[in-house]
């Protein structure tokens, strides 16, 4: 089943669905748009194979909620002030979220949930313009999960550029790397054994790295550099 949604100004919607193999793909355009969807069963998809879901305007809230395996999310946000959340339960998911392709953003927040083995999350932030005061928190409970999080941006304090990775564990890939304006942050907390944690944090001067683990045979590097 394939739900195909194009959305301009402003708006709330809502997608259920309780079958697998669905595809919701949304290009929404417009202020203050609120979007809940949720979807259960396996092989379901947020953004085509070829055209990832995008939204484009400020003050947008985003919750979406996927239970099964082999889920994918697939998507763009562009504008200030955008709240996002992603919920993914179950195994052999993949989530991509990304801001600043086309247009830079100011205020955007990230809150991943991800729990159960052989994940991938990526999070793309200020990819190729300028974005400002950005929060990803992600916490993922499970094995064998790869995180990625690529975030350029800009802030006024380093209250206002926080990455915090909480990830429960074993054999689990997390790469962080950090750059832009400086105020960097990035907080790692880690439990589970075999894991392999690299940060790296990179432009003028200040940079924070607070990281504490709890298992065996880990192996953590980590790169700042002015």
């Amino acid at each position: 089943m394939n739900v195909k949604v194009a959305i301009a100004a402003v708006l709330t919607f809502f997608v259920n669905f309780a079958i697998a193999d669905n595809l919701i793909y949304i290009d929404q355009v417009g202020s203050s748009a609120t979007i809940n969807i949720n979807q259960d069963g396996s092989g379901n998809r947020v953004g085509s194979s070829s055209t990832n879901s995008s939204s484009d305007g400020a003050n947008t809230t985003m919750d979406i909620d996927q239970v099964g395996s082999s889920n994918i999310i697939d998507y763009d946000v562009t504008g200030d002030d955008a709240d996002i959340t992603v919920n993914q339960q179950g195994s052999s998911n993949e989530s991509t979220l990304t801001t600043g392709t086309s247009a830079g953003s100011d205020s955007i927040t990230y809150t991943e949930n991800i729990t159960g083995d052989s994940n991938v999350v990526t999070t793309n932030v200020g990819t190729s313009a300028a974005t400002d005061d950005a929060t990803i928190t992600l916490d993922v409970t499970g094995d064998s999960n790869t995180v990625t999080i690529n975030e350029n941006s800009s802030a006024a304090s380093i209250t206002d550029k926080i990455t915090d990775i909480d990830i429960t564990g074993s054999t689990n890939t997390v790469t962080a790397t950090k750059s832009g304006a400086a105020q960097h942050d990035t907080t790692i907390n880690h439990t589970g054994s075999n894991s392999t944690i690299s940060v790296t944090q990179s432009g003028s001067e200040a940079s924070t790295v607070d990281m504490s683990t709890d298992g065996s045979s880990s192996s953590v590097t980590i790169t700042v550099s002015d």
